[in-house]
């Protein structure tokens, strides 16, 4: 698509309203190239409405009569006329500017799916393009919705946080502070100032302008420093000036959603314990567009070491903050991301929030330093490595960040320290009849693993294979393996149950027959993973035989559990380093999965009404739900053939078990399946993709308020041309 998705979106409006039909891809390279070359929205409506096609459609006479006025609404809003909207047009002095007045609504822009007419097959969040032509559709907001939100502002908030922004200006670029102070000059929520710190040497024309800003725009107060003084200094000088109890930073050119600080003051107002929110971003792009969408994750304590993952738009409480010592010198481009290390430390993660909606666009002044995924903690960025091991020095001794290779770059390794009383692992594999499989795995395990304390639990439920006999007869010899024979008809949940009950090791590790060990410290990794607080249960990475991803963690959906960019190659990194980070998610898969066996006690094993599948993910949901913590961590790699334990079998019966152990979990776990924090609400997961979610997910923060703030008038945030 070389043209703007807005153009294209305007050309298709009038086609539908005007012709009742979709353009041609020769009628949106004529009329976009027409726009591009200064034509107006009128005047290709007018062309429009000039063409052979519209005179036969419509007859030859340019009037607006009622069949006219019926056939736009139907086409291009999909309902018949009310009367007044009616009456205007049948006004109207020509048909061509009846079009302009229909196809040109915020009703028509809000039907117009440019979306799923460009990408039926849906598209990736990091294709500009498509996301362009996604917000048209998804991230619009009406005159109705703008009253809706002032008539909550005016009539039913309980409290009005008050939100400060704090800005430095410099010698260059003034237009760009100015596109800021726009930003939030169209704030629907009025509770906002901005704190605007420049330099005493401030060249007299930029200060100048400067001060006409501050005196036209209520809100803005300037704080004139010595020029001398360092950054962070600066922002602690400005920070001491907010007088919100929450404040946040911003650059020249950055702009907020219009509906921002409502939203954030909306998240306040349901949870006042808030010390942290953030939100969504995007990018300007040099020509003004906006690219480079970043639909981020929840909270995740150790992701946040990987570089800032809460991005530009972070509201901190001011007291936390504070008593966090506040704006630490030192850091140098890094003060926000130093500040989100110190404030979370310890800190609840109930007291942190994320907006999963784009309320922020980062600016285009040149110089912006880049961001994450592009700046993370490794040697290659040192500024934020030593920031980040800084804090780990000051308030994690022994954890660490390495740099690893994967995918033919560079990304930073979270470590913690092994408890000083090395754990018992019992590892836990029920088997039948695989002996080769079988052979494999257990060989890979006493062979290949480094980790010093573990031992080797077999269930063989009821092989009869001699093969498989004499490897087992052969295994229980070995002092770190033994062999129990459960000879009952198969329920996965019930055999792990069983051994758990007879295992010895402090820690469950739960693994398939189908897995072979790839990397000698896998298991070190996984215990120094669930040794952190809170931990409950920690998943590893899973390949195919052709080195294809096959688990990444899991997400939850409407339809079930899905496996993250199942069948990705190995140098992927993942969406935002997805597959490349050790981070928190709501379920692991149990063909390989380490649980601390007082956790697997108190909740009593696996459920074993779900004897074949999902047991596994119902397990770590009711893990989460104790408020434990369910990690996947990239640094313990295994080979997994998936099926290979009990083979394919794809008979009426197997499948309709499946289906119904997948209906009762969405049934038990409704609302957990449908609002995962792990899976941003604008993106959906496929079994093997992660693509734009049409529509998305959100909630939008008006839309859940009491039926009374539809009452009462209410004009905040309107520009006077919407009025």
């Amino acid at each position: 698509m070389p043209f703007p998705a807005e153009k294209v979106a305007d050309i298709v409006q009038l086609f539908r309203a005007g012709l009742g039909r979709r353009p041609e891809l020769s009628a949106i390279t004529h009329f976009a190239t027409l726009l591009e070359n200064g034509a107006t929205f009128r005047d290709v409506a007018h062309a429009i409405a000039g063409s052979a096609e519209f005179r036969q459609l419509h007859g030859a006479e340019d009037i607006c009569d009622r069949e006219y006025v019926t056939f736009l609404y139907r086409n291009g809003l999909g309902r018949d006329p009310d009367p007044q909207g009616e009456a205007n047009l049948l006004s109207a002095p020509n048909r061509g500017d009846a079009l302009v007045v229909v196809a040109g609504s915020d009703e028509a822009r809000t039907r117009t799916d440019l979306f799923g007419l460009l990408y039926p097959d849906g598209a990736s969040p990091q294709d500009d393009l498509a996301y362009r032509a996604w917000l048209l559709r998804y991230d619009r907001i009406s005159t109705t919705e703008r009253l809706t939100i002032g008539r909550h502002i005016d009539n039913g908030m309980k409290s009005r946080t008050r939100f400060s922004l704090l800005i430095q200006v410099n010698h260059h670029r003034i237009d760009l502070f100015e596109e800021t102070v726009a930003s939030l000059e169209n704030q629907i929520y009025p509770e906002w100032t901005l704190i605007a710190v420049y330099p005493d040497d401030l060249q007299a024309g930029t200060q100048q302008c400067l001060q006409k800003v501050i005196k036209r725009v209520p809100g803005i107060v300037g704080v004139e420093v010595p020029s001398y003084m360092g950054v962070e200094e600066r922002w602690q000088q400005t920070m001491m000036k907010a007088d919100g109890a929450f404040f946040g930073f911003l650059e020249p050119g950055d702009q907020l959603a219009a509906t921002a600080l409502y939203e954030f003051a909306v998240a306040v107002e349901d949870k006042p314990g808030l010390a942290l929110i953030y939100c969504d971003e995007d990018r300007l792009g040099s020509d003004g567009q906006r690219c480079a969408a970043c639909f981020k994750t929840a909270w995740s304590s150790e992701l946040i070491y990987a570089g800032d993952v809460v991005g530009q738009l972070a509201m901190f409480r001011k007291d936390v903050a504070l008593a966090a010592g506040g704006i630490r010198e030192d850091v140098g481009a890094f003060t926000r991301y130093d500040l989100v290390l110190r404030i979370t430390e310890g800190l609840e993660s109930s007291r942190i929030c994320h907006l999963s909606r784009v309320l922020f666009h980062r600016g285009r002044m040149p110089g912006l330093p880049l961001t994450f995924p592009l700046v993370r903690t490794t040697a290659q960025h040192p500024e934020i490595r030593r920031v980040a091991l800084r804090h780990l020095q000051n308030t994690r001794p022994g954890c660490t960040i390495e740099d690893v290779y994967i995918g033919g770059n560079v990304w930073p390794r979270f470590v913690a320290p092994l408890p000083a009383d090395v754990p018992l692992v019992s590892i836990i594999i029920p088997t039948k009849n695989k002996d080769t499989l079988l052979a494999r795995c257990v060989s890979s395990l006493l062979n290949v693993t480094d980790y010093p304390r573990f031992e080797v639990l077999l269930a063989d439920n009821g092989s009869t294979r001699p093969e498989m006999l004499e490897l087992l007869r052969r295994l229980d010899r070995h002092d770190r393996v033994s062999v129990t024979r459960i000879a009952e008809p198969f329920n996965w949940s019930a055999i792990n149950n069983r051994m758990a009950r007879q295992a010895r090791g402090d820690l469950l590790l739960f693994l398939n027959d189908d897995t072979e060990i790839l990397e000698a410290d896998w298991l070190t990794e996984m215990v120094r993973q669930i040794s952190q607080d809170k931990v409950g249960v920690v998943g590893a990475r899973l390949f195919y035989a052709d080195e294809t991803i096959q688990h990444a963690g899991m997400v939850m959906t409407p339809k079930g559990a899905k496996h993250i960019l199942r069948g990705a190659h190995d140098d992927n990194p993942g969406y935002l380093g997805q597959l490349v980070l050790a981070r928190d998610l709501m379920a692991v898969t149990g063909a390989c999965m380490l649980v601390s066996r007082t956790v697997f006690t108190e909740l009593g094993g696996f459920d074993e009404s779900f004897p074949l599948t999902c047991n596994d993910v119902e397990f770590c949901l009711r893990v989460r739900q104790r408020g434990l913590r369910v990690m996947w961590t990239p640094h313990a790699s295994l080979m997994h053939v998936d099926g290979g334990t009990r083979g394919r079998d794809y008979s009426p019966r197997n499948i309709l078990d499946a289906c119904m152990d997948v209906g009762r979990l969405l049934q038990k776990w409704e609302k957990v399946m449908t609002q995962d924090p792990f899976l941003n609400d604008n993106l959906l997961a496929t079994d093997h993709d992660l693509i734009l979610a049409t529509p998305p997910r959100v909630k939008k923060a008006w839309r859940q308020r009491p039926a009374y703030i539809r009452s009462g008038p209410a004009t905040r945030g309107l520009r006077s041309a919407e009025l």
